[in-house]
């Protein structure tokens, strides 16, 4: 087994291309996008190539954003003579010549993260809806979601805001059919394979089952948000009046 350089190898390196269905495209005037479709490894390799790119970037990197299976990257702006069409080329040319290989590498491990939570019912409105849903009680659905060990693939929606892949299968349930207008900070929610906390009051579609006390996102911080891409993540339980405590010493 070796490595090109590039990242670090999981196993032996595939062809690319057409084999995985990989789509390395122009994303508007600014941007240059890898998609790699559903392929299984697709979050893994935006995160390791994403990563690479941060560290070391090429000219033509001024910026990589990794997605749940896709890698952005911005291009920068026309300077000393080399103009964002060559840019443009480089990048497409380069992220062409890894994108496959990408598939096998592994992104850097995050922090391990624990989030306390709170699934009494007067935190939990869509607990009970779950757990009907799903054939669990309340208590089991609670103890499932705890049980999980969750990785941040993506922080996005907002500043804090990290999609967490992982969810125990017996509690995926769909979106609710209509998003409430404001879910409360702190709102730990369900939605088909994952879950997320929100870190400030929003709009949102995801199923409720319980509310973190933890402050998400601090700009006065040095690391801002609590949760990084790649991240593990898990919740500990916590009960009322240990949530409130915590909550009035935020």
């Amino acid at each position: 087994m070796r490595s090109d350089g590039r990242g670090t190898e999981r196993g032996t390196a595939a062809p690319s291309g057409p084999l995985y269905g990989i789509q390395v495209q122009v994303c508007g005037d600014g941007w240059v996008m890898v998609d790699w479709g559903g392929h299984a490894d697709a979050n893994v390799a935006a995160r390791a190539l994403a990563a690479r790119l941060r560290a070391k970037p090429p000219a033509f990197c001024a910026e990589a954003v990794a997605g749940v299976r896709t890698l952005a990257v911005r291009l920068p702006d026309e300077e000393g003579g080399r103009t964002r069409a060559a840019h443009r080329e480089a990048a497409l040319e380069w992220l062409r010549g890894c994108a496959a290989d990408a598939l096998h590498w592994e992104a850097p491990p995050g922090r391990r993260v624990v989030l306390p939570a709170c699934y009494d019912a007067s935190l939990a409105p869509d607990l009970d809806e779950v757990a009907r849903a799903v054939g669990l009680s309340p208590a089991e659905v609670a103890q499932r979601h705890a049980a999980s060990t969750f990785t941040a693939i993506v922080i996005g929606f907002m500043p804090g805001f990290a999609y967490l892949d992982g969810l125990d299968p017996a509690l995926r349930v769909d979106r609710r059919a209509s998003p409430r207008p404001v879910v409360p900070e702190g709102g730990i929610a369900i939605a088909g394979h994952q879950t997320a906390v929100y870190p400030t009051p929003t709009p949102g579609g995801w199923n409720l089952i319980g509310r973190c006390p933890a402050r998400l996102f601090d700009p006065s911080r040095a690391r801002p948000s609590l949760m990084g891409e790649g991240d593990t993540v898990r919740f500990e339980p916590i009960d009322l009046a240990t949530f409130e405590r915590m909550w009035s010493r935020r």
